[in-house]
């Protein structure tokens, strides 16, 4: 169960600040693509995503884009923001994190995943030894029974957290 416990959780990742970066000790980010950074299943940013990029790098934090999508999907999106990616990233292996600490140069105590998922994105995150932040998705997911089923497990997990 601690494994899929975030640091913390927000609305959205747009709510989170260079301030919140720094005071877990970090200065990179890792950002999720579906219902995190961008629309479910799309290359297309999320309103004010772009901004919220543009601001973490102008404060001198690193962003990376950590996706299980498509590389050359990721990779669009990625080009949105001008950061580097890492697509197919199989979270919640930590392998995709481990290459985001040599592509970032930095350690995975520094690093911090926004993610929508505590199957893939936090749990993923703690495996590898990072900070994590949960996001809630953007909008509701237009995926399978699966998915569906995955996301009513993440509410009675975190319904033990309060």
């Amino acid at each position: 169960m601690k494994l899929l416990k975030p640091d913390a959780k927000c609305r959205y990742l747009t709510d989170i600040t260079p301030a919140t970066v720094k005071a877990l000790g970090c200065k990179a980010v890792l950002i999720d693509a579906d219902n995190t950074s961008s629309y479910d299943l799309t290359t297309d940013p999320l309103p004010g995503t772009e901004d919220w990029v543009r601001a973490m790098k102008a404060a001198g934090i690193k962003v990376l884009l950590l996706s299980n999508a498509k590389a050359e999907r990721a990779k669009v999106l990625a080009d949105h923001y001008d950061i580097p990616v890492i697509g197919m990233a199989a979270k919640p292996a930590p392998f995709g994190y481990f290459r985001a600490v040599f592509t970032l140069r930095t350690s995975p105590k520094r690093m911090v995943m926004l993610g929508d998922q505590l199957f893939t994105d936090i749990l993923g995150a703690n495996l590898a030894g990072c900070r994590s932040i949960w996001v809630e998705p953007y909008e509701e997911d237009k995926r399978d029974k699966y998915f569906l089923l995955k996301r009513k497990l993440e509410r009675l997990v975190s319904a033990r957290w309060d």
